[in-house]
């Protein structure tokens, strides 16, 4: 009589993943609050033929309900009175004194809706907290030479928007 010898074995693997890569996880409970403080150029000298640079800066301050959720959101800035190219402020009269706002200190990249020549400033970023993050963002603001306006003051009205 044959005898029969049966065998059972495992078959066993494992596996190692290489580095994990972290999908974010979309906001889904954020809250955000924006301010902006005044681009003040202060006095514009038509005669001296010299532009004015000033700054202005906007606050976003962003929470979650949720650690590890990330945020992300861009910033536009409105064309005001009449657009970006260039904007203008208006004073007494007819007069109105041509400027613009930028993302950079060397006046390159003009600040808006992120249409046309424009561009918008965003960030990204994981929360480590619950609340809150704020960020700063400077708007660099510049008056061309060489603009002849009457005196007075002039004014412009922009409206800044978060897009989260």
């Amino acid at each position: 009589m044959k005898k029969l010898m049966v065998l059972t074995f495992l078959v066993l693997a494992s596996a190692t993943l290489g580095p994990a890569e972290a999908k974010p996880k979309p906001c889904k409970r954020c809250y955000c609050s924006v301010s902006a403080t005044n681009v003040n150029f202060g006095a514009y000298d038509g005669i001296a033929q010299l532009a004015v640079n000033s700054a202005g800066n906007v606050e976003v301050s962003c929470g979650t309900d949720t650690i590890g959720d990330v945020m992300s959101y861009a910033i536009e800035l409105s064309g005001g009175n009449k657009g970006t190219k260039p904007r203008e402020m208006s004073g007494s009269g007819r007069y109105r004194l041509e400027y613009n706002l930028y993302t950079d200190v060397g006046h390159t990249i003009i600040w808006g809706d992120g249409k046309g020549s424009t561009a918008t400033v965003t960030d990204s970023y994981t929360f480590v907290t619950l609340c809150c993050e704020i960020r700063n963002y400077t708007i660099y603001g510049r008056i061309d030479a060489g603009q002849n306006v009457a005196p007075g003051f002039y004014s412009d009205s922009i409206v800044v928007k978060v897009d989260f």
